[in-house]
């Protein structure tokens, strides 16, 4: 795992690049980091996406990973998101949403710890979407890079957008979640 804060790797599986495992936090300086084409794409409503936007911007984004042989963990908690996803590589995982409606998402790598694509088909406002997820780890002198490309497609329209994120290792204490957050309401 890298040594948090730090971004250098200390696990058994890791080569000289080291491994994702570990807290990333969003490079807001680098790149387009919103979310704004991908949620157009899923329909979402402008109000929610300026109010997702707002909340990436004004708080930070921090993905937490574990990444073994078999497995792929992250927790991914915001402003606005406050959720946990758990796969077992190259197996397809169901999940059934209200309205009888049906999540599925399989994780593959081809270099454990370094890279992994997350591959769903899911319901979205305005018809189904495949979304490809891929994280991969590169170095940048002394600094691991955590690059996420996120592209989502809608079925019905065609239509497509796709993202580039770049985290980087996060350092300090994590914050609290927001009260705002889904799955935070009620909870203590």
């Amino acid at each position: 795992m890298p040594t948090i804060g730090v971004g250098e790797p200390d696990a058994p599986m890791s080569s000289a690049l080291g491994t994702m495992n570990g807290t990333w936090r969003l490079d807001k300086l680098r790149g387009k980091p919103s979310m704004r084409g991908y949620l157009e794409t899923m329909g979402v409503p402008e109000l929610a996406i300026e109010a997702h936007e707002k909340g990436e911007e004004d708080h930070e984004t921090i993905h937490t990973i574990e990444f073994s042989d078999s497995h792929f963990k992250i927790k991914k908690q915001s402003r606005v998101t406050d959720m946990g996803l758990d796969l077992k590589l190259g197996e397809e995982c169901l999940a059934n949403l209200p309205g009888d409606r049906v999540k599925t998402t399989i994780a593959t790598t081809e270099n454990p710890g370094q890279q992994v694509k997350i591959v769903s088909r899911m319901p979205t406002m305005n018809g189904m979407a495949n979304v490809v997820d891929t994280k991969t780890l590169q170095r940048e002198g002394n600094l691991l890079v955590l690059v996420q490309t996120l592209t989502i497609k809608n079925e019905l329209s065609g239509k497509e957008h796709t993202t580039t994120r770049y985290f980087v290792p996060h350092e300090g204490a994590l914050i609290p979640l927001a009260a705002t957050a889904k799955g935070s309401v009620g909870k203590k």
